[in-house]
């Protein structure tokens, strides 16, 4: 159970793979902007000269690897193939580390007046919120992953009333 003992462990699953696919199409229709703008989005004080393409870049490269990881993790699911399940959880476990050099990054830039300080902490709690989801989602994919390894091992076949070994011999 997960939750809170609302949801099952798989449902939880589900409903984070929704929430995740939700977010990432969301963030990447909204991609464009940061090449429009030119490094100069979320109140930066002056231009980064072709900064837009390293923020685009990033941007797209976490959320369409996020929608790849996510199919991987539902067909892994209704499947039953544990091993699908992992990329997403080293995809979760990457995105916590970015967001992390971000939360670093943007308070740094803050702190040196390169970008308005306000901004530079209401953006790091936004990504702080997102790092500590994808901490708690983490554990409930291992926590999953875990739990289709164990129903692996315990496939029906393997407790077969029918079919022992002393009825062979």
């Amino acid at each position: 159970m997960c939750l809170c003992g609302l949801l099952s462990i798989t449902h939880s699953v589900n409903l984070i793979l929704c929430i995740e696919i939700f977010f990432a199409l969301v963030l990447l229709i909204q991609s464009p902007d940061l090449l429009s703008m030119d490094g100069t989005y979320f109140y930066f004080l002056g231009n980064f000269d072709g900064g837009g393409v390293f923020f685009f870049s990033l941007h797209v490269t976490l959320c369409v690897s996020c929608l790849i990881t996510s199919i991987l993790l539902y067909v892994g699911s209704t499947k039953k193939i544990p091993p699908l399940i992992l990329p997403h959880l080293f995809w979760q476990i990457v995105f916590v580390i970015t967001s992390i050099v971000s939360i670093i990054v943007l308070l740094a830039l803050g702190f040196k007046g390169k970008m308005l300080l306000p901004s530079s902490i209401v953006l790091s709690c936004m990504i702080a919120s997102a790092g500590v989801c994808e901490i708690w989602w983490c554990f409930l994919s291992l926590a999953y992953y875990r739990y289709m390894k164990e129903m692996k091992l315990d496939s029906p076949w393997s407790h077969d009333e029918l079919c022992t070994r002393d009825d062979i011999v």
